[in-house]
């Protein structure tokens, strides 16, 4: 009876983790595809701030925060909807509103 026990806990936590695993989006990538994809017009180029990118797309919320950059100066280049707010989503962070 105890075996039977244990073998539905293992049985219910591996059927968890792969339902789990199964429900995680895929990460908003930079020139990506899909619902997710980040899109910034490719009329601008990149200003020297953002690179390298990486560090960028992890700590720009610091740039902003300490005022060197406005939060509406983002918004001359990108699209809200496709360039901030799909990421802000998938991170769990405030959306951008235009």
């Amino acid at each position: 009876m105890k075996m039977n026990k244990f073998l539905l806990l293992i049985l219910s936590i591996a059927l968890a983790g792969a339902l789990t695993i199964a429900c995680v989006p895929e990460k908003p990538v930079k020139d990506g595809h899909g619902e997710l994809a980040v899109t910034i017009d490719r009329e601008f180029t990149a200003p020297v701030t953002h690179s390298p990118l990486d560090w960028w797309q992890t700590r720009h919320f610091q740039v902003v925060n300490s005022g060197d950059i406005k939060e509406k100066d983002c918004l001359y280049c990108h699209k809200v909807e496709r360039s901030c707010n799909n990421c802000h989503g998938y991170v769990g962070v405030r959306k951008i509103v235009p």
